[in-house]
């Protein structure tokens, strides 16, 4: 006792000194449990099988709804890359061409663990083609290109922040043998997220490229 009361400065600092290293850790803790509740997350994903008539599925995971604004997709063949914009005017088409047309997205709101598809694979690509002029049937085009990569870009407004954030997801395109078959193979094992300050910078840069 003589000993700590001798030393009860140095005691005291000490304490004080552990006290304040665990709340630091535990407000950390608190922090990023906060951080990634925050944290927004799309993920886009194919559904219904790994063929050209699975469907092309959007999710948001995240912790609020979000406003989808536009859905970007880029065709990259042996003579170019083809893009366009599928967010209005390309959904009564994706419409008509699905048989269940009641979960088509459009630009619009999304509930926090909603999903919606855009339309088959088939379909998504045969309007890029359509757009540019070119015919697509059975895993073809009309003009002889070879089809290599889909991707798929998303934009949207989330909760009520200004600036738009991003997702985007490569669809590697596999022939089988025959010719006619092809498989969609992700190229990364989840969608990637835009959602810092130049991750931004460059979704902006998907929209004016619209323009």
């Amino acid at each position: 006792m003589e000993w700590f009361a001798q030393n009860s400065r140095a005691i005291t600092a000490v304490s004080s000194l552990l006290t304040l290293f665990v709340w630091v850790f535990y407000a950390q803790i608190l922090y990023r449990n906060f951080a990634r509740t925050r944290r927004p997350r799309i993920i886009i994903n194919r559904g219904h099988g790994n063929g050209l008539g699975a469907r092309c599925l959007i999710s948001n995971m995240s912790s609020e709804p979000i406003f989808l604004e536009h859905v970007i997709v880029s065709l990259h063949t042996s003579e170019g890359w083809l893009t366009k914009d599928l967010i209005d005017e390309e959904v009564n088409y994706l419409r008509e061409a699905e048989s269940d047309s009641q979960h088509v997205s459009s630009q619009g709101p999304m509930l926090s663990g909603s999903f919606s598809h855009i339309g088959t694979f088939r379909a998504i690509i045969q309007q890029i083609c359509r757009g540019h002029d070119i015919d697509f049937a059975q895993g073809h085009t009309s003009n002889g290109a070879k089809l290599h990569h889909l991707d798929v870009r998303v934009v949207a407004i989330y909760g009520s922040e200004d600036h738009p954030i991003g997702a985007a997801r490569r669809f590697r395109m596999e022939h089988e043998e025959d010719g006619d078959t092809c498989v969609l193979v992700p190229v990364s094992i989840d969608t990637r997220r835009y959602a810092s300050r130049l991750q931004r910078w460059r979704v902006r840069q998907w929209i004016r490229r619209l323009d």
